[in-house]
């Protein structure tokens, strides 16, 4: 039993052996103090309780910092570093501490009161920019509103008990600029992204970056995406075709909602208004956004322009043929024309007012955007399969500037 009267977890029997070899009474009570702040500070963060968040912690911290093998993918394979960390990590320290340095009552007081500290610090950091949009970290916010599973483990593969505050900033945040470009790069092609699809690359990724200079780190980042097979294009290897074949389904839906936003954030911010990110995607406000069909779900308007009824079901669902809208707008026009809500979409965010002409009229700022950027941003009259051609050629030029590489290196000024 603990001293909470519970059964022993994983985290108190790790914290037993590493107390163990600590003889002088004084200094294993402070050593057990150090370790018991972490265990609390872990399970309570942010005012909500969580019983195993702690191990959550070790288990992503020993992963990112130590893990060197993982289970060959294939049939009866026995499980490596990477799966024993998940599942009995208390044991796997145990048997990997040369690995770790532990044994003597110096290395194993340095795991608790350097490691453990430094290391349960960067986790609740990376926790505190995944649940708030801060500056400077917001593609760590990104990472979490699409629930990659794996960002608190990479986002801690890169750090040394050395780094001071600013350099762990700074890592975690080119970090998780790298995943965010190279998720979405994914999702727009249909490619899974979730815990057990990602792992084995999650492993080498952690195991490529890992303790690895802040420079040194931008530069093996950026080449890892300028070398990566998929992209906003399409995956030849893969027959993906990217942004041009990205349509609502059921897989897609999360993600290009996603995107949606922050095509909507940066169209704004480019245009010298806030970034309204975050409000874009809260679920648990009064009013949501909500996905926006340009076309009403009317076949009969459109039979001229599309045969049969499944291809106008494929273009109306195309991410050029949708818009982020406020719940209550969306459903009040969702069933009207082109024509008619376009008067309406010019009341809303900058991205959906973009199709028609008053986005363009004493908007200074914004017509300095779009020309500086290339970016074929026009008004429409009317909503037919031409103008949405254009539209997607807007997007994926849109795409290559919001996950853009050069934000690699906008980390290091």
């Amino acid at each position: 039993m603990n001293d909470r009267g519970k059964p022993l977890s994983p985290v108190d029997m790790l914290k037993a052996y590493l107390l163990a070899p600590i003889e002088d009474p004084a200094v294993r009570r402070n050593a057990n103090q150090v370790w018991k702040k972490q265990v609390l500070d872990l399970i309570s963060w942010g005012e909500i309780h969580e019983p195993e968040r702690d191990a959550t912690c070790i288990k992503a911290w020993f992963r990112a910092q130590y893990a060197d093998t993982i289970r060959d993918r294939k049939a009866g394979a026995t499980d490596k570093d990477w799966e024993l960390i998940g599942s009995a990590f208390h044991r796997w320290v145990r048997d990997k501490s040369g690995l770790l340095n532990l044994g003597t009552q110096a290395d194993n007081l340095a795991l608790i009161s350097t490691h453990f500290t430094f290391f349960a610090k960067a986790y609740q950091y990376i926790l505190a920019a995944s649940h708030t949009y801060t500056p400077g970290l917001e593609a760590v916010f990104y990472n979490a509103h699409n629930e990659f599973t794996w960002q608190n483990t990479v986002l801690l593969a890169p750090l040394c008990v050395t780094d001071d505050n600013e350099t762990m900033r700074r890592k975690i945040a080119v970090t998780a600029t790298y995943l965010d470009i190279w998720l979405m790069r994914r999702t727009v092609n249909y490619i899974r992204v979730g815990y057990s699809s990602t792992a084995y690359a999650m492993f080498l990724l952690c195991r490529e970056i890992r303790r690895k200079p802040l420079n040194q780190l931008v530069n093996l980042l950026e080449q890892r995406l300028a070398n990566d097979d998929v992209s906003f294009d399409g995956s030849l290897p893969r027959g993906r075709i990217g942004i041009k074949g990205l349509g609502l389904n059921q897989f897609s839906r999360r993600y290009i909602y996603h995107l949606l936003a922050r095509l909507t954030a940066y169209t704004e911010v480019g245009a010298g208004k806030p970034d309204l990110f975050d409000k874009y995607v809260d679920r648990q406000q009064n009013n949501p956004c909500d996905i926006e069909h340009i076309y009403p779900n009317n076949y009969s308007k459109y039979k001229d322009q599309f045969q049969p009824q499944q291809e106008f079901q494929d273009w109306r669902n195309g991410i050029a043929a949708l818009l982020l809208l406020p719940a209550d707008v969306n459903r009040s026009y969702q069933d009207k024309p082109f024509e008619q809500k376009a008067p309406h979409y010019a009341t809303q965010n900058l991205y959906a007012a973009s199709l028609t002409p008053s986005a363009y009229q004493h908007q200074p700022q914004f017509k300095a955007f779009y020309q500086q950027q290339q970016l074929p941003f026009k008004p429409y009259e009317r909503f037919g399969k031409d103008e949405q051609l254009e539209r997607l050629e807007l997007i994926l030029k849109l795409a290559h500037c919001v996950w853009s590489l050069k934000r690699l290196k906008d980390v290091l000024s």
